[in-house]
C-alpha cells in the first residue's frame, strides 16, 4: 500500500472521502459507548437516590432528637417549676397561719378565713399525728416531684422521638417504623447517667439539681454543709414568708388599713415561734444543689444530650453502594438541652426615662425591663427549656455509651478528643 503524504493530492481525495462516509458507518462503536454512557448516568442516578435518602434521614432523626429533647427537658422542667410551687405554698400558709394567730382578740377574729382555713393550714404544715416531718403533704408531694419526674421526662422523650420517627411510606399502617426500626431517643445527664434508668435518691446525682435541707428529711445522710444549708433555707423561707404577711393581713383586715398594720405587728411574735421553734428543722424549701455560675457546674446541673440511635438506610443497589458503618453502630444524632431560668431584658420604647430626686434635684437614670424575675433558686416557677450547641466536654462518652435494655453498640466515641468531636460534627 502506498503511503500518501500531504503533498500528495490524492492524499486530501482519500481524506474527504472517508469524512463523507462516516455518516454511513455502522461498526457498532457508536453503541459501545452509549451503553457505558447509561451505565455511568445509572450509577449517577443510584448514587443521588441514595445520597438523598441519607440525607433525608438525617435530617428526620435531627429533627426527633431536638423535638424529643427539648419535650424531655421541657418536663424537666415542669418539675422544677412545681417544686417552687411547692415552696412558696409552704412559706404561703405559714404567713397565713402567723396573721391568722394574731388575728385572734381584734376585729378580725371574726373573719370566716379563720373558721374554716386555718385548722386545714395547720394540719397541712404539721401533718397528721405520729406523721414524719418527711411524710407530711408539701415535702411528700415535692419528694414525689423529684422522683418520678425523671421517669416522666424518659418516657416523653422515647415517644416524642418514635412519633417524629414514624413510615410515611408503604404498608406503614402494618409497619409505623419503617424497615429502619423505631427511632429510640434518650435523654441523658452530662454526667453520662440515662434518665429514667438511675436512682433520684442520692442528692448528689439525682436528675433535678434540688436537695433537701431538712436534718429530718431524706437527704440528711448525703449534706456534706448540712448547717450551712440549713441556715440557707431558714434565710429564703423567712424572706417568702415576709413577703406573704401583709398580704393576708390586709386580707383579714378587709380594707382596714389601721388593723392590717396591727396584724402585721403582732404576727411577728407568732412567725417566730413558728419559723424558730416549731417549724425550725422542718416544712423547709428545697434549695438548688448550687446557685454558683461556674461553666462546669452548670453544665452538670442544667445541661441535658439526647440522642437518637437508629438502623441506617438500606440502600438501593447494595450490591454497587454499601455503608461501610451499617455494620459497626446505629445511625446516631443528637441535641444539647439548657434547663434555665429567664433573664430580665430591656423594653422598648423607651428603653428608660431620666427622672430627678425630689429632695437632692439631682437626675437619675430608669431603666425599663419585661416581667421576667432576676432571682435564680429553687422558687422562681420559670424554668424553661431551650436548644443550645452541643458543646459538653462530655459529649463523647454520652454517645459512645450503649442504651440501657437494648442491644446497641455505638461507636468509641468516648476515645475522640472535644475537638476531634467538634470538627467531626459542625465542619
Amino acid at each position: 500500500m502506498t503511503n500518501l503524504t500531504p503533498a500528495d493530492p490524492s492524499f486530501w481525495r482519500t481524506t474527504a472521502s472517508r469524512i463523507r462516509s462516516l455518516h454511513r458507518d455502522e461498526s457498532g462503536v457508536i453503541s459501545l459507548l452509549t451503553v457505558f454512557v447509561m451505565l455511568g448516568c445509572t450509577w449517577m442516578l443510584l448514587w443521588l437516590l441514595n445520597s438523598a435518602r441519607q440525607l433525608d434521614s438525617k435530617v428526620q432523626m435531627q429533627n426527633a432528637v431536638d423535638a424529643a429533647g427539648q419535650s424531655g427537658v421541657g418536663v424537666l422542667a415542669r418539675g422544677m417549676n412545681a417544686v417552687a410551687f411547692a415552696n412558696r405554698l409552704e412559706a404561703d400558709l405559714l404567713a397565713a397561719v402567723a396573721v391568722m394567730r394574731a388575728a385572734e382578740s381584734t376585729p378580725a377574729a371574726s373573719s370566716p378565713l379563720l373558721r374554716t382555713l386555718r385548722p386545714v393550714f395547720e394540719e397541712i404544715l404539721a401533718g397528721q399525728s405520729g406523721q414524719l416531718p418527711a411524710d407530711r403533704p408539701i415535702p411528700a408531694f415535692r419528694r414525689s416531684v423529684v422522683r418520678q419526674i425523671p421517669a416522666l421526662a424518659d418516657e416523653v422523650t422515647r415517644n416524642i422521638g418514635r412519633a417524629n420517627g414514624l413510615w410515611r411510606g408503604a404498608n406503614s399502617a402494618n409497619a409505623p417504623d419503617g424497615p429502619q426500626g423505631p427511632l429510640l431517643v434518650q435523654l441523658w445527664t452530662t454526667t453520662g447517667d440515662a434518665i429514667g434508668h438511675s436512682s433520684e435518691d442520692d442528692p448528689r446525682t439525682r436528675t433535678l439539681p434540688l436537695i433537701d435541707p431538712s436534718p429530718l428529711g431524706t437527704d440528711a445522710a448525703y449534706l456534706t454543709d448540712p448547717a450551712g444549708l440549713l441556715r440557707l433555707a431558714r434565710q429564703e423561707r423567712a424572706r417568702m414568708v415576709q413577703h406573704d404577711v401583709p398580704l393576708w393581713a390586709r386580707d383579714l383586715a378587709a380594707g382596714d388599713q389601721a388593723l392590717a398594720s396591727l396584724l402585721i405587728a403582732r404576727s411577728q411574735r407568732h412567725l417566730r415561734e413558728l419559723l424558730d421553734s416549731l417549724y425550725a428543722n422542718s416544712n423547709l424549701p428545697l434549695m438548688l444543689r448550687s446557685t454558683s455560675r461556674d461553666r462546669g457546674e452548670l453544665e452538670r446541673d442544667l445541661m441535658f444530650v439526647s440522642v437518637a440511635y437508629r438502623r441506617h438506610v438500606q440502600p438501593t443497589a447494595p450490591i454497587m453502594f454499601r455503608n461501610p458503618n451499617a455494620a459497626l453502630a446505629p445511625a446516631m444524632t443528637f441535641a444539647q438541652v439548657h434547663l434555665f431560668l429567664p433573664r430580665h431584658r430591656y423594653t422598648c420604647c423607651p428603653w428608660g426615662e431620666v427622672r430627678i430626686n425630689p429632695r437632692t434635684g439631682e437626675e437619675y437614670f430608669i431603666s425599663y425591663f419585661d416581667g421576667w424575675p432576676q432571682e435564680w433558686n429553687a422558687n422562681t416557677q420559670n424554668w424553661q427549656a431551650k436548644l443550645v450547641p452541643a458543646t459538653a466536654r462530655s459529649l463523647g462518652s454520652i454517645l459512645a455509651s450503649g442504651v440501657p435494655g437494648t442491644n446497641l453498640n455505638p461507636p468509641a466515641w468516648g476515645q475522640l478528643t472535644p475537638r476531634q468531636l467538634d470538627e467531626l460534627t459542625h465542619h
